[in-house]
Order: C-alpha cells, then sequence, then structure tokens
C-alpha cells in the first residue's frame, strides 16, 4: 500500500507560505515532517499470535457474579463521577449511501428491489414525515424513485443525508413519538449513569459543521428527559482538533496541495479522539458510539450489562489502587508481593520474566507498581458474527512480550496467509462498549498519550477529485491509542450490538419491534 506511490525526502518539503496555515492549526513543521516520515516507512502490521477465547484473554461471567456486579455497581457508583462519552462525529451520508446511489440511477436496480424500497420505507421510524407531504411523489410509482430520495437525502426536503448521524430519527413509539439517536443515548444515561446527586453527565464529540444543530436539538428536548429519570443531565461537547487532522501525499510523493497551493489536510480517525478523551474530568467514563443504541422498551435486558461493566471497573480500580498505595509504602512482604503479581497474571494476563525473582525486593516491587499505575479499560466483547471491525487478540510486541490487544483487519499483513488465517479464526468482536479509568491512584489524570502504540498507524490509498493520494490515520482510540492501558475483555450477549451502520439496520428487532405505550 504505502509503495504505490513513492514518497519524497520530508527535507525541503514545507514553504515559508505554509507556516502559517501549519501554525494555525496547532502544529509544527516538525509534526509534518514526522507525518511524512509515516508515509517513507509504509505500513505497519500487528503481529498476532492467537485470536482471544473464554480463560485466555476474555473473562465470562455468570449469571451469578453478573448480578454481584451488577450490585456494586448500584452500591458504589452513586459516589464517583461518572460520564458517558459518545464518539457523534460522524455525518449519516454513509448510512444512507444505498439511497443516494437510488436517487442518482434512478432505481435501486430492479423492480424488486424498488417494490422492496417502498415497503420498507413504510416501517422506517421517519415514515410518518415523509408521508406529510404530499409533494414528495409518495404514490409509489417508479418514475417518482429519484424525487421522492432527493426530499428524503437533500435540503430540497428533509435532508438526512447531510445531517449528522446523532439527528437521525432512530426510533418511532407507538404514541407517535419519534426520537433521535442521540435523545435514545440520554435516555440510556438517564437510566443508570445518576449520581448521588442526581447528576448525570455526557459527553459527545462533534464535527464542527453539526455542532449548532445538535445543541439547537438537545435544547429543546433536554428538559424532558431531565424530568423523566429526575436528574439534571449535565451534557458537554467537543470536536477534533485541527492539530490531529494529517497530511496527504499525492501520486509524486509530494505534499498534497489544493489548487491554490495550499496542503490538503484529512481527518485523523478515531484515534484523533484520544484528545478529548483526555480532557475529560471523570472517574469512569463509558464509551459507546452514537448508532449502537436501543429503543427504550429494551432497555431493561441490557442495562444490567452496562451496569455489570461498571461495577468490575470499580471492583479492579479499587483492588488496584490498594496494592499501589500499599507499594508506595513500602511495608509489604515477599508473599503479599508474589499475591499481587498473581492478581496480575489472573486479571490483565501479565507474564513475568523467569529472571524477575531474582531481583531485589525494591525492585520487583518498583517493576509491579509501574506496571499497575496505568489507565484501566474493561471492553465488553461479543461474539464474532462477520461484523466488519475489530476484535481481542493476543499480540507479539517487538520486544518478544505479548499483550492483548483490539486488532482491526487493516492492521494485519494482507501477504502474510498465517497472519490472514489467524485473523479468520477471531472468535469475538468489540462493539465499542467499554469503561475507562482515566485517573490514578492519587486522583490525578494520567496522560494518555504515554500509552499508545504510535507504530500503529493506517495507511490507505484514495481517489480525491480524479487524484490517487496516500492518506494515513492516527492509532486508534480503541486500538493502537490505548495499546499499553491495563485491558480486561468481558463476554457479553449479542444483543448489546445494534448498530445502525445502513438505513436497513433500523428494520432489526431492537430499533423497529416491540413498541411499548407510555
Amino acid at each position: 500500500m504505502g509503495k504505490e506511490i513513492p514518497v519524497k525526502d520530508v527535507k525541503n518539503l514545507f514553504f515559508n507560505q505554509d507556516m502559517k496555515q501549519i501554525k494555525a492549526m496547532g502544529l509544527s513543521k516538525r509534526d509534518l515532517e514526522k507525518q511524512m516520515e509515516v508515509f517513507s516507512r509504509g505500513p505497519n502490521y500487528w503481529r498476532l499470535i492467537r485470536p482471544c477465547m473464554p480463560g485466555d484473554g476474555v473473562l465470562s461471567v455468570s449469571s451469578n457474579q453478573r448480578k454481584t456486579l451488577v450490585g456494586q455497581f448500584e452500591a458504589k457508583a452513586g459516589k464517583y463521577r461518572l460520564l458517558k462519552f459518545v464518539p457523534a462525529s460522524g455525518a449519516a451520508s454513509r448510512m444512507f449511501a444505498g439511497w443516494f446511489a437510488a436517487a442518482s440511477q434512478g432505481s435501486f436496480g430492479s423492480d424488486k428491489s424498488d417494490k422492496t424500497f417502498f415497503r420498507h420505507l413504510k416501517k422506517m421510524p421517519f415514515a410518518s414525515l415523509i408521508e406529510k407531504d404530499q409533494t414528495a411523489g409518495l404514490d409509489a410509482k417508479k418514475e417518482k424513485l429519484s424525487d421522492l430520495l432527493n426530499f428524503i437525502l437533500t435540503s430540497d426536503g428533509h435532508n438526512f443525508g447531510n445531517l449528522p448521524k446523532a439527528l437521525i430519527l432512530f426510533h418511532c413509539y407507538p404514541d407517535g413519538e419519534i426520537r433521535t439517536a442521540l435523545e435514545e443515548h440520554l435516555v440510556e444515561a438517564g437510566a443508570y449513569l445518576g449520581d448521588c446527586r442526581n447528576t448525570c453527565r455526557l459527553h459527545f464529540t462533534l464535527s464542527e459543521e453539526h455542532v449548532e444543530k445538535v445543541m439547537e436539538r438537545m435544547k429543546n428536548v433536554q428538559a424532558k428527559y431531565e424530568k423523566m429519570f429526575q436528574v439534571r443531565m449535565d451534557i458537554s461537547y467537543s470536536i477534533q482538533s485541527p492539530a490531529t487532522r494529517m497530511i496527504a501525499i499525492d501520486e509524486q510523493g509530494f505534499p498534497l496541495r489544493d489548487g491554490e497551493g495550499r496542503l490538503v489536510f484529512r481527518p485523523g480517525g478515531h484515534g484523533a479522539l484520544l484528545r478529548n478523551l483526555s480532557a475529560l474530568d471523570a472517574d469512569f467514563v463509558f464509551v459507546k458510539n452514537i448508532d449502537n443504541i436501543v429503543r427504550q422498551d429494551f432497555l431493561d435486558k441490557l442495562l444490567p450489562y452496562k451496569k455489570m461493566l461498571g461495577g468490575l471497573a470499580i471492583q479492579i480500580r479499587e483492588t488496584v489502587f490498594s496494592m499501589l498505595q500499599n507499594m508506595e509504602s513500602g511495608q509489604i512482604s515477599d508473599s503479599v508481593l508474589s499475591g499481587y503479581e498473581d492478581y496480575c497474571r489472573q486479571v490483565f494476563h501479565m507474564a513475568f520474566p523467569a529472571g524477575d525473582d531474582r531481583l531485589s525486593l525494591p525492585q520487583q516491587r518498583k517493576k509491579l507498581f509501574i506496571l499497575l499505575n496505568r489507565p484501566l479499560r474493561i471492553c465488553a466483547v461479543v461474539k464474532n458474527q462477520g461484523e466488519p471491525g475489530g476484535g481481542p487478540f493476543w499480540v507479539e510486541e517487538k520486544d518478544g512480550g505479548r499483550t492483548l490487544q483490539i486488532v482491526e483487519h487493516a492492521h494485519v499483513d494482507p501477504l502474510d496467509a498465517e497472519q490472514q488465517n489467524i485473523w479468520k479464526r477471531a472468535a469475538y468482536f468489540n462493539p465499542v462498549d467499554m469503561v475507562c479509568c482515566l485517573r490514578n491512584y492519587q486522583g490525578d489524570k494520567f496522560d494518555l498519550k504515554k500509552y499508545v502504540h504510535r507504530d500503529v498507524y493506517l495507511l490507505s490509498s484514495k481517489t480525491e477529485k480524479g487524484r490517487k493520494i496516500l492518506c494515513q490515520e492516527l492509532p486508534g482510540l480503541w486500538n493502537g491509542g490505548m495499546a499499553y492501558w491495563n485491558t480486561v475483555f468481558v463476554e457479553m450477549p449479542l444483543a448489546v450490538f445494534n448498530p445502525v451502520k445502513t438505513v436497513d439496520d433500523l428494520l432489526r428487532i431492537r430499533h423497529a419491534g416491540g413498541m411499548v405505550s407510555r
């Protein structure tokens, strides 16, 4: 991938007129030279050892254990500062990609496909809004298909194709209420995240062009959901920092420039959100994507699993903090330290080299202290059903050690048959449902940049305005961005994963069915 375009020497690629643009983005010339050096190195891949399995990297929780963890969450969560972090920067254009193509072509490809579209449209949560407008060509005649789709997708009508996914109408209820994905996240958070002061905190990351629309919607609905759950919702927003945008290169290997000679920058991927996550003020951060949300009538079945993750995070963090405080005091014996190491083997699957037992007690204590004093993540994993995305694997580090990682297919060498076979054996999938602990045992926030695997970047060839270009993305937020956090993978039922990647996903049972009256 990286060899298809020749990469120029990084020296003398940027000019004086570039400096003002670079500085305005919060970058330096050296930052851009480092980005160009990544292109020069070409793709970098994880070295997979094996997929994670129950008892071998994945924790399976029994029904009784789950009830205990839920009880711990309900008993203790109120005294902590909890927050829900929702990456919501994405536009809905990809969700409606098939509809855009049909609007352009005037058909979904066949009479049967066109009839299926009209049949499905009547079941969509926003169908009643479309049906109210008789100018949109809703008589289901084929010659009107393009007009109807354009009315739904563009500024000629509802403009769904240009909205953020957060503002797409996801669910329709029996009383006629239609909720956006944004609102359903308020409902979920209100159902389990209120603290002892009845404060419920949420943070949404947004694209700059969508902030005003999202805030306007929030202004109209927030009070309703605060009343519903008797909480005060503390809602904040952030946008991806311009300093996380990445340079691309053209077919000649030079930095990509527009018609006016200005450098062209592209989004750095979801790994850019590490800055947004670092800025949060919370003890426990629940991370969940904007499109992975269910109707309120399904929440009762799913909330125990959210609370289970939270209870496990609280339990582990309290245990680790106690160990760190004891080690800091220096008053622990060989046997106590050995017990701490056993805990790390069992919970975090840490491996201790055979020579470690020859170290002095202070040296062993110092080494273990460093290993434990890291950010913590408790990650849900579900059975792999072939969904696109990453999964949990054991990987080999350059020093020969092994770590638990969430690996994307793009980070597996496509020319290595053995590595590809390991990838295909993946038993679990990462639904992006996790709890993050961002503070150390002294209450200070970790510097999350220290725990990133910088080499787990992504290079991809694209075409922009007829030009072949090579782009790069930062290490993914829950991939290389959290590579050296202490990690626990927890098996969850597939029911917790309900993404809406295409508009037809809104027809799945947890989005369209099981309606209840309120």
